[in-house]
Formats: C-alpha cells, sequence, structure tokens
C-alpha cells in the first residue's frame, strides 16, 4: 500500500504555516489586485445663484465588453412613473434622451426600481471610444446613499446577469445623481397639533394686545 505524500512531512514549530503566510503576505503586498475601473463617471456642480444642480457624465468605453446602446441614471426610486422632468438635458451627438421606469432592471443584482432618466444611442458607442456631453440639471441634490442606481446596456453583449431579459448589461452600480422620493405626507394628528398650536398662539397675543 503506497503511502499519502501529500502531508508527509512533519512540523513540529509551525515554521512551515509561518513561512507559508508571510510569502503571502509579500506577494499580496508587491502585486496587489487591480480594481476594473468604472466604466461610467460623473461628477455634480451646484449654481448658488439659480439654486440647480448639474450632473455630467462620461462614458468610457476604451477596454469594455461590448458596444454601449443605454445609459440609464435612476432618479426616482419610489415610483414606477416618469415625474419631475429636468430643467434642462443635454445629449452628446448622435444620442437622444428620454424618461423611462424601471422593467427587469428592478430585478436582482441590479434592483432598480422606478424612474429613469436615460440617454439612447442611435448608433452604440463601439469599444475603444470614450464620449462626454452627457448632463441634465435639476433642483434635487444628490442621494446620499450608495444603493445602485445606474445601469450600461449593450445590443452586442450578452455576458450580463441573466435575470435582465438576454443579458445585455454591460456594467450597474452607483453615481452621483438625486433621487426624487414622494414626501412622506403628514399625518392628520400633526396636523391637529399644529393647528391647535396656532390657537394657543392665537390666544396668547390677544392676551398681550388686551
Amino acid at each position: 500500500m503506497e503511502k499519502d505524500t501529500r502531508c508527509s512531512c512533519r512540523d513540529p514549530l509551525g515554521l512551515g504555516k509561518l513561512l507559508c503566510v508571510v510569502s503571502l503576505v509579500a506577494s499580496a503586498v508587491m502585486c496587489p489586485p487591480v480594481a476594473n475601473a468604472a466604466m461610467l463617471t460623473g461628477n455634480v456642480a451646484f449654481d448658488s445663484n439659480t439654486g440647480l444642480y448639474t450632473y455630467h457624465y462620461t462614458l468610457d468605453n476604451t477596454s469594455g465588453p461590448g458596444a454601449i446602446k443605454e445609459l440609464s441614471v435612476l432618479v426616482d426610486s419610489s415610483q414606477a412613473r416618469v415625474s419631475a422632468p429636468p430643467v434642462s438635458f443635454a445629449s452628446p451627438t448622435g444620442w437622444s434622451s428620454r424618461q423611462a421606469v424601471s422593467g427587469t432592471s428592478a430585478d436582482s443584482p441590479l434592483s432598480e426600481y422606478g424612474a429613469f432618466w436615460q440617454w439612447w444611442a442611435n448608433q452604440a458607442l463601439p469599444v475603444g471610444n470614450t464620449m462626454t456631453g452627457f448632463s441634465f440639471t435639476t433642483p434635487f441634490a444628490p442621494v446620499t446613499g450608495s444603493a445602485n442606481n445606474y445601469f450600461l446596456w449593450s445590443n452586442s453583449y450578452t455576458g450580463g446577469p441573466s435575470s435582465i431579459g438576454n443579458g445585455g448589461i454591460v456594467e450597474w452600480g452607483h453615481i452621483v445623481a438625486p433621487n426624487f422620493v414622494a414626501a412622506v405626507p403628514i399625518p392628520a394628528t400633526l396636523w391637529l397639533f399644529g393647528s391647535g398650536l396656532m390657537g394657543l398662539i392665537g390666544v396668547a397675543r390677544r392676551k398681550k394686545t388686551a
């Protein structure tokens, strides 16, 4: 019967394990993992004179897996209908802007339910190209959370999440953007409390003038 030689050597002092850990740490420091750069980047500028925010986006498809046909940014996660149109909207040459609501993008792993502002290309941006000129202006400030709120779609790529139609989602994640969540209605009890408080203030004022 042959002996199993996979763990045949003995190391009572644990020196082998120590050397293994040291080598792993050294290799991690010398060769750190490279993070994939996001294809979509953005920034926002605030105009204190008008009280408006202008959001700018850049699409970098220099090394993407497919031509990009659609860029969608979630702006209202409270309802699946278009609301609060932008003050202004800019699109690069060959692209048009429109409003849309979530379909399969509401499914995991995107989980992006709500209304979107999106740009649609007449001719998809091929791999190896970068494009700027995507922007919109609105009175709404950027959302403070980090939930997924954008995606890039390609009509020539099928490697995206299978739960989202036939794939086609090249990238998704979080980008600087507003979120027009619906205002929470004030309960009737608060209205009663407020009206009662106003009544007391009125009585106090009348006593002072008497």
